[in-house]
């Protein structure tokens, strides 16, 4: 079974047994292009080329038979296809700004309590809607030519591999124009935006079949026999079912590119809370509660990359070294993470990121350490939210690339007040796209059975003193995060 990752800068593919074991991991990375001031964009062609190099290095390179596949997938990044499969222009990203007037303009006429309420998303420029509304307003030629509008890699390479044009309900659910509550696509918002609904990808569920490999494609890809495509589904989804999660009781800390914290629930909450985002987990009716940051991950990468710049190499490993040698707070050292913008409520989502507290007796570690604390603070944020609405939560479970490190999960221990827990893979995004073709294909009964696959690693407890430090820290950066994301607006 093969699971493909489609994440933000790279393609990552698992090949594992029906027993659960990985035989075979393959990665390829891509670009984000920063064609202006708070523009992000992809070649959508790109995914597809990452795509084929990892299914052939895993079929042909390593000689395994493939039996099914499944895609986990970043969330709306914006693509539109014109006649004969092709895209008309690059992608937009999540990442990207541009359309920050627009999300005001939907918010004056929709009301932004209305649109969370309806779409369980709350109104920001990462997402599709008002990135389509960006399009209309300043491109409306690319949808007038458009006979497809796809917002993940995931209906891209779908369509490259069956030719259908699909989308699974976690990502559509994830994208502000589909209503969770009717389970179909939000007429309002397409009408307001001037979209027709024919337009966009068919809706399928994330365990379903979404076709078969194309015969010229499959023999591109060195597949021996006919292939059954599973559609997939939003790669923090994917990522939760990687680590097990198909139930209740524990949250997923996800770190890669940017963070979340994920809560699985078997009823939509009456009362969407502001602070969450809400939407179609790959369990069919049961909801994903998620609070994120769009840089976590990619602030580390950044502040590392500042040593690149000028022929120094500094590794994760030996600023973890130093910074755990520095007391909880990094000496006074506060990182205000929005370097990518802020997804939560009362903080303006175009702020700007800040580095607070600096003396000249601090050096790179401190700030390497405030990093880690700050985006702890930040899900801690989230968590809290999720904790009043009542749903029990025993333990985290930490996943992706920032799962590696100890520190941190000792970190976000502490500040959850939580055990955290490892599984045996970190990456657990195309784990899950694996665990989806399995079911799909009909390897395993049920994701119960399927689930169960998944193996913990480590558990790191809380220091109960540790606790302590950092609930009085939580407070200040709640406070300092508040006026400095508003100061460097002024």
């Amino acid at each position: 079974m093969l699971g493909l990752d489609l994440g933000t800068t790279g393609c990552k593919a698992y090949a594992i047994s029906y027993e659960g074991e990985l035989l075979a991991e393959v990665s390829r990375s891509y670009e984000l292009t920063f064609p202006g001031p708070g523009l992000v964009e992809q070649n959508p062609e790109d995914w597809w080329r990452a795509a084929v190099y990892c299914i052939k290095e895993l079929s042909v390179g390593k000689g395994l038979e493939i039996t099914s596949i499944s895609l986990s997938s970043q969330a709306n990044t914006l693509v539109l296809m014109g006649s004969e499969g092709k895209a008309l222009t690059t992608a937009i990203s999540w990442l990207d700004q541009r359309s920050v007037r627009e999300v005001d303009e939907m918010v004056n006429v929709f009301g932004g309590e209305e649109l969370h309420s309806k779409t369980g998303m709350m109104p920001g420029a990462g997402f599709t809607a008002p990135k389509l509304l960006w399009i209309r307003k300043h491109r409306r030629d690319l949808l007038v030519k458009a006979k497809a509008i796809l917002f993940s890699p995931q209906s891209y390479v779908a369509y490259k591999l069956t030719g259908k044009y699909l989308v699974d309900r976690s990502l559509a659910s994830f994208s502000m124009l589909y209503d969770i509550w009717s389970k179909k696509w939000f007429s309002e918002v397409l009408d307001f935006i001037g979209v027709d609904e024919s337009l966009l990808p068919d809706l399928l569920y994330s365990c379903e079949l979404a076709g078969y490999v194309k015969k010229e494609v499959s023999s591109k890809l060195g597949f021996k026999n006919e292939v059954p495509m599973v559609i997939g589904a939003h790669d923090q989804c994917c990522a939760a079912l990687g680590a097990g999660v198909i139930a209740p009781g524990p949250v997923v800390d996800s770190t890669g590119t940017a963070s979340a914290i994920m809560y699985v629930t078997d009823t939509l909450p009456r009362k969407v809370p502001r602070e969450l985002f809400v939407y179609h987990y790959v369990v069919r009716d049961k909801w994903t509660l998620l609070g994120t940051l769009s840089a976590s991950g990619a602030l580390v990468d950044w502040f590392l990359g500042l040593f690149t710049e000028f022929g120094t190499n500094v590794s994760h490993e030996a600023l973890e070294e130093e910074a755990r040698k520095i007391i909880a707070g990094s000496e006074g050292v506060f990182i205000i993470p929005y370097f990518s913008g802020s997804l939560r409520p009362g903080i303006p989502h175009y702020a700007r990121g800040s580095i607070l507290g600096l003396t000249l007796s601090h050096g790179a570690p401190h700030i390497y350490r405030a990093i880690m604390e700050a985006i702890a603070f930040e899900l801690k944020y989230y968590l809290e939210v999720i904790r009043s609405l009542n749903y029990p939560i025993r333990r985290a479970i930490s996943v992706g690339g920032g799962a590696k490190s100890r520190l941190w999960k000792e970190i976000k221990a502490n500040v959850f007040n939580l055990p955290v827990a490892k599984p045996r893979i970190t990456n657990t995004a195309p784990l899950g796209a694996c665990i989806l073709a399995g079911i799909g294909a009909g390897v395993y009964r049920s994701l119960e059975e399927a689930a169960k696959l998944v193996r913990a690693e480590e558990e790191i407890g809380p220091d109960k003193g540790l606790v302590e430090v950092y609930d009085q820290l939580y407070k200040q950066y709640l406070i300092l995060s508040d006026k400095a994301s508003r100061l460097l607006l002024a």
